[in-house]
């Protein structure tokens, strides 16, 4: 049987959405590592941000949470998950990396059986299987196997794994892709490597709870994708 392990990125283990997330993700049975990442509020750094482009930076909080900008918080963002894929290949094993407002939204044995399906999926070279939910801005591609597909792009970054297999690649994305948000900059990790995606369409396997955003600084809906 192949070792599955969980590591969730949190900020504060004590607000609702991460206790309601929690629960979620502790029924699956895998083994659970939390990363807690404070909150980052000084200024983004401007000297490694994707692509050098600093004119996106807008400061430590966005003056409108629904318009584009890089901020603070994007910076914090990407820290805590270029840390959890780091700390994930201590172990040679299989990562499901999930942020801190991820609940699963299927029955528990049908995600397990997806599990599986990624697993498979990164044994056949994808260096990556993601389990949100498709949106129009994706590309779909060929069908790789019962469930899942190729895709280019994917605009959100709750819940993906990884392998310990391609540790040396991610470690050189990671030195070598500029900072943006966590979704985009996988999206741009994947684009500027020529790489495809493992996704699972449109099943909407995963959600993300209510709650204060401490990246949007805002209050948000539960979100399905």
């Amino acid at each position: 049987m192949e070792l599955v392990k969980i590591i969730q990125l949190s900020s504060d283990p004590e607000a609702e959405r991460e206790v309601r997330s929690f629960e979620s993700l502790s029924k699956l049975g895998y083994r659970y590592i939390r990363m807690i990442n404070p909150r980052y509020s000084e200024f983004p750094p401007a000297h490694n941000v994707f692509d050098g482009r600093v004119d996106w930076i807008v400061g430590i909080t966005k003056p409108d949470p629904n318009k584009f900008g890089l901020t603070s918080g994007h910076y914090g963002a990407w820290q805590g998950h270029t840390s959890c894929i780091l700390s994930s290949f201590c172990d040679d094993d299989y990562t499901i990396i999930c942020e801190c407002d991820c609940i699963i939204n299927v029955n528990d044995d049908h995600f397990r059986d997806m599990v599986s399906e990624a697993i498979n999926a990164i044994k056949m070279g994808y260096k990556i299987a993601r389990f949100e939910g498709t949106t129009p801005q994706c590309n779909v591609g060929k069908k790789i196997s019962d469930n899942m597909w190729e895709c280019d792009l994917l605009t959100l970054g709750h819940c993906y794994m990884i392998s310990s297999r391609d540790m040396y690649w991610w470690v050189e994305k990671i030195r070598s892709v500029g900072w943006h948000t966590p979704d985009w900059w996988l999206n741009f990790v994947f684009e500027r490597s020529g790489e495809k995606m493992a996704c699972f369409g449109d099943s909407v396997l995963t959600k993300q709870a209510s709650g204060f955003s401490l990246i949007d600084n805002t209050e948000r809906e539960e979100k399905l994708r």
